[in-house]
């Protein structure tokens, strides 16, 4: 491994030291194989739906970016380290466009630009090459949900966006209509009035949500894609230096560039914290819109002693 890849590794908030290769390659092989078991508990059978998507179906259009001279393809799920892999891709297709940019709004664009100009018959080498790398990216699904509420609740414009085209949050506390400029606190929601928001009407409906918070499975979802590998932002360091290494002809240097590979607060601390404001029956809502999502990806929360889990070492 190349020594920024091991300080990556050192970086990555749940790794102490950098984990062998092996360790890393087996991680992958679990997490297919729950979901997997997900699949067949939702009566899907997944592998069926692979083998057609990759012989007959249709080609993905939405949420995907790809660089076929790397054989790579991505789905990409929003509030789980997608900017940071739009990015990747965006500089590892692309290098010479993306190398006096760090704006992050053109690798989104010049990314769906090309997925669209690439040719089915591509597309489809890259869904049936068994050396291709097929990826998505997940979060623990509560805090992608806090991720989310930080980030656009604060951000000009797009809180506008959330009230207007979901009039039902204006039912609760907010600083949308009575506030000229921003916040003292910098969000014009509460997290737990929007939580009891998604209780209320995320459970009837989720067109009651914002694409930030929908279930991950609502953007890509592995029983009906032959995705070959699953990352984890909270594992991301490891995970993305293990796939750089092993699997695509890149330098680490891609990625440190957009300074992802830095410590953050612990998921489990950062959960406990925003779901510690909420009752019983509100967390109970929003686990059951999250609930698939949760059994998919080997996510966990105690309700009881409110502690998550689901990326620990081997997971």
């Amino acid at each position: 491994m190349t020594r920024k890849v091991i300080d990556a590794m050192n970086n990555d908030v749940n790794v102490t030291k950098p984990l062998p290769p092996a360790v890393v390659e087996k991680r992958f092989g679990r997490r297919l194989e729950q979901a997997e078991n997900a699949c067949m508990k939702r009566g899907i059978s997944y592998l069926k739906n692979w083998e057609i998507m990759k012989k007959y179906g249709n080609t993905p259009v939405r949420y995907f970016v790809a660089s076929h001279s790397h054989g790579a393809m991505m789905c990409l799920v929003l509030k789980a380290g997608s900017s940071t892999w739009d990015n990747f891709f965006w500089r590892i297709r692309a290098p010479d466009e993306s190398r006096n940019s760090n704006f992050w709004a053109k690798a989104t664009s010049s990314n769906a630009e090309a997925f669209r100009a690439l040719s089915r018959e591509k597309k489809m080498e890259i869904l049936q090459d068994e050396n291709a790398v097929r990826l998505m990216n997940v979060r623990h699904p509560l805090a992608r949900m806090i991720s989310g509420w930080g980030d656009k609740f604060t951000k000009q414009f797009y809180y506008d966006v959330l009230f207007k085209r979901y009039p039902g949050m204006l039912k609760y506390p907010n600083k949308h209509k009575n506030w000229k400029g921003w916040p003292e606190d910098g969000r014009f929601m509460e997290f737990a009035d929007y939580a009891r928001y998604m209780a209320d009407y995320g459970t009837r409906s989720l067109r009651n949500l914002d694409e930030h918070f929908l279930p991950m499975l609502k953007r890509c979802d592995p029983c009906y894609f032959p995705f070959n590998y699953i990352t984890k932002l909270e594992t991301f360091a490891t995970d993305a230096a293990w796939i750089v290494d092993n699997k695509l002809n890149v330098t680490i240097d891609t990625i440190t560039s957009q300074n992802v590979f830095r410590k953050t607060e612990d998921p489990a601390a950062l959960i406990k914290k925003y779901f510690s404001q909420l009752e019983p029956n509100v967390i109970e809502r929003i686990l059951s819109i999250y609930k698939v999502d949760m059994e998919t990806f080997g996510y966990t929360f105690n309700i009881t002693t409110l502690t998550a889990g689901g990326w620990e070492e081997g997971i």
